[in-house]
């Protein structure tokens, strides 16, 4: 047995990262050398979760069959069954066994994930969450999943206000000061939208001053909102941004500038790309 292997898996399971694919692929053969002592039950539960994700569904059984045997009736195993049943399309029955496990215990927050999910209708699960993030506040997960709720409902003030929260919770994720952005963006607040914008680029953009090849979308999104900003004639944007804060004139053409300056550092100087910043 690989110690590397060993300490690949378990980095993945303290980083809560899923790897799916690699967990497969590594897992069996971590499992066959034996020797992992009381780490063979968490690999287990590991590749479970993997198989399930990729609908491997047998692989994933055997490593139930193991864990019910050596920790019966635990609520750990039981999220697995529910997992199971998710994969096989057993929906209501899934949702049973999270329902018996919060009947036990109210505070299984995986359970009340699952049980969050599969709620049927997208106002039952928005009504869910706010429940669970009443108590689990500080799940940045169910805070993304219910501004993406909110957005999908047209409610988009909703939907910032839930990635504020985001926002706070983790304060590095420069997505989800995208997704504010661009939700403000939605509303019709071009003076947000741009604010935001430009703080994901901040966030995105290295010392040296050249966005990153996969991390264009924000300056693309501070040149958009610069464009409606310049281009409208009203004297007054209707904004959530005090006065005082709104950019200018002259400062939406000089970022507006910025903004084709970098977009054309992440493209080249090639003809399509040139086209589609000339466009706006």
């Amino acid at each position: 047995m690989s110690q590397a292997d060993m300490d690949q898996l378990a980095s993945w399971r303290t980083l809560g990262a899923r790897n799916s694919q690699q967990v497969v692929n590594l897992a069996p053969k971590v499992l066959a050398s034996g020797g992992l002592g009381d780490a063979e039950w968490s690999v287990r539960e590991q590749l479970a979760i993997a198989a399930l994700d990729l609908g491997q569904v047998e692989l994933a059984n055997t490593q139930i069959r193991a864990l019910e045997a050596r920790f019966p009736k635990s609520p750990r195993v039981d999220i697995l069954l529910g997992l199971k049943l998710e994969a096989l399309g057993d929906l209501s029955r899934a949702a049973g066994v999270y329902k018996q496990l919060l009947q036990k215990d109210e505070t299984n927050v995986a359970a009340l994930q699952r049980f969050i999910v599969l709620a049927s209708t997208r106002e039952e699960i928005i009504t869910r969450l706010l429940k669970y993030l009443d108590t689990f506040y500080a799940d940045p997960q169910a805070w993304s999943l219910l501004a993406e709720m909110y957005a999908d409902a047209g409610a988009y003030a909703q939907s910032l206000t839930a990635l504020g929260h985001l926002m706070v919770l983790q304060t590095w994720d420069s997505m989800a000061v995208v997704r504010a952005a661009e939700t403000a963006y939605t509303m019709g607040d071009y003076q947000l939208a741009l604010k935001y914008y430009l703080r994901a680029a901040e966030m995105e953009t290295p010392p040296a001053g050249k966005a990153e090849g996969h991390r264009s979308r924000a300056w693309w999104g501070v040149k958009m909102a610069s464009r409606r900003l310049l281009e409208s004639t009203a004297k007054r944007v209707d904004t959530a941004v005090p006065d005082r804060s709104t950019s200018s004139r002259e400062q939406l053409e000089k970022l507006d500038a910025l903004a084709t300056e970098q977009i054309l550092a992440v493209g080249g100087a090639g003809m399509e790309v040139r086209r589609a910043v000339l466009a706006g």
